[in-house]
C-alpha cells in the first residue's frame, strides 16, 4: 500500500469512529428522543434544525449536532430521500 492509501484509510476510519461516537453520545442520554428525518426537495439543515431544536437551545448548536451526527460538511448538499438521524428536541423535557 502507498502512503496516500494508508493515510486515506486512516482518515476514513477516524471519521467513522467520530460519527459513531457522536451518535452514541446522543443515544446515551435517557431524556433524548432520536428520530430519522427523510430529506425533502428544498430542505436545508437550518430548516430541519428549526423543526427539531429544543426551545432553550441555540439554533446553531442544533445545526452543528445534525451535521456532525450525520457526517455532513459545510458544502454538502442534502438529497431528497436522504435519511438523517436527529435528536428530537420537541420531545425532550
Amino acid at each position: 500500500m502507498t502512503k496516500k492509501t494508508i493515510l486515506g484509510l486512516t482518515f476514513a476510519a477516524a471519521l467513522a469512529i467520530g460519527v459513531g461516537y457522536a451518535g452514541f453520545q446522543a443515544m446515551a442520554s435517557p431524556d433524548v428522543k432520536l428520530t430519522y428525518y427523510t430529506v425533502k426537495k428544498g430542505d436545508t439543515v437550518w430548516d430541519i434544525a428549526k423543526k427539531y431544536r429544543p426551545k432553550d437551545e441555540d439554533l446553531r448548536q442544533t445545526v452543528y449536532d445534525i451535521m456532525t451526527t450525520n457526517n455532513i460538511g459545510g458544502n454538502d448538499v442534502l438529497r431528497p430521500g436522504q435519511r438523517l438521524l436527529i435528536k428530537d428536541g420537541r420531545a425532550t423535557k
